[in-house]
């Protein structure tokens, strides 16, 4: 965990709806998050993202595009990881507990628990920009007043 406290105040982290939309040509966002993940490489963004991140996408990848599009993938994220362009966060039964409560905290949020532990990892680690299309991280602004989401027009 050393080197996401390293990277954190520069990087970027990248949910499941930025990653699904990257993949998906027929999603009208699609040509927005390709132009996002350029200019964000080229400024050098360190990107973080969770095991939970990746399971959804590598789910919704495989059910829309099949098995071998769903592994490509994967082995794409292995290689951006190993190239240290990427940290993959493991999942962490405190952190899927924090999320339950986090939920239940916060009930006007509507988060899903996948949303609510992606909060908990960006509010641990002081991750301050998040790349998503899901507007409903916009209310944990109001509990994280430093949060950035890129694109700011989501």
């Amino acid at each position: 965990m050393e080197t996401i406290n390293t990277f954190a105040q520069q990087a970027v982290f990248v949910d499941d709806s930025a990653l699904i939309t990257f993949m998906d040509p027929d999603n009208p966002h699609y040509a927005k998050a390709r132009s996002f993940f350029i200019d964000l490489d080229d400024l050098d963004r360190h990107f973080v993202t969770t095991n939970y991140v990746l399971f959804a996408a590598h789910q919704w990848l495989r059910d829309r595009h099949g098995y071998a599009h769903a592994e490509f993938f994967l082995d794409t994220i292995d290689k951006s990881a190993e190239q240290g362009r990427l940290t993959v966060i493991p999942g962490h039964s405190e952190w899927e507990k924090e999320a339950r409560q986090f939920v239940s905290k916060h009930p006007d949020f509507r988060f899903s628990l996948a949303e609510a532990v992606s909060s908990i990892v960006l509010m641990r680690f002081q991750i301050s920009r998040i790349f998503t299309f899901n507007p409903n991280y916009m209310m944990l602004q109001m509990i994280y007043p430093d949060l950035k989401i890129i694109p700011s027009s989501v």
